[in-house]
């Protein structure tokens, strides 16, 4: 069993849940939906139907980390000041390529 929190929820973030938990929603079905689509416990119950938020969340998160992730990758291989040294391994992989054939 996992480890079970506590959470105080502001009156705000009540009513920003509030949709995706009442059962009849537009926002509640497409939690479901999503819910299902993922492999999550049906939304059932409002712990269930905060969990299904939080993984659709995390989902987003991990996204914007990867998006993140290859800006950074290309900021740095775009960088003038890696251009010799990129050359300089490429050239010294064309050769040993080369030299196997």
């Amino acid at each position: 069993m996992g480890k079970r929190l506590s959470l105080i929820l502001g009156d705000v973030d009540e009513r920003v849940l509030e949709p995706f938990i009442t059962a009849g929603t537009g926002e509640h079905e497409v939690l479901r939906i999503w819910a299902d689509s993922h492999g999550l416990r049906p939304v059932e119950s409002e712990a269930a139907a905060i969990r299904a938020v939080l993984h659709a969340g995390l989902e987003a998160l991990r996204d914007d980390v990867l998006e993140h992730a290859y800006s950074e990758l290309a900021t740095t291989f775009n960088d003038p000041e890696s251009q010799p040294d990129r050359r300089a391994a490429r050239d010294r992989y064309a050769a040993r390529s080369d030299a196997a054939l």
